[in-house]
């Protein structure tokens, strides 16, 4: 009788692991995935910031071409601004 509590709480103990164990790799699973897809949209809009980045300065650069005088006027008056606001 003893023995028989003694298997029963055996079995128990067993089946509670195993069913602990199902969740800890589902939740394992589940987990990965969601760091997989955080993963891959961060680098998807990291490349976005290079591409805007890049057709930023290429926008600059033709600008530039295009109006060189403007373009050192407006560089000097930023710089001319910027040291008096240092003051």
């Amino acid at each position: 009788m003893a023995e028989q509590a003694a298997d029963k709480a055996k079995d128990a103990i067993e089946k509670g692991a195993d069913n602990a164990d199902r969740a800890i790799n589902t939740v394992a699973a589940k987990a990965s995935d969601a760091t997989t897809r955080v993963k891959n949209i961060a680098e998807d809009a990291l490349d976005d910031g290079r591409d805007a980045l890049e057709n930023a300065l290429v926008c600059a650069k033709d600008a530039v071409r295009a109006n060189p005088i403007t373009a050192v006027a407006a560089v000097a008056a930023i710089f001319y601004l910027w040291g008096r606001m240092k003051r």
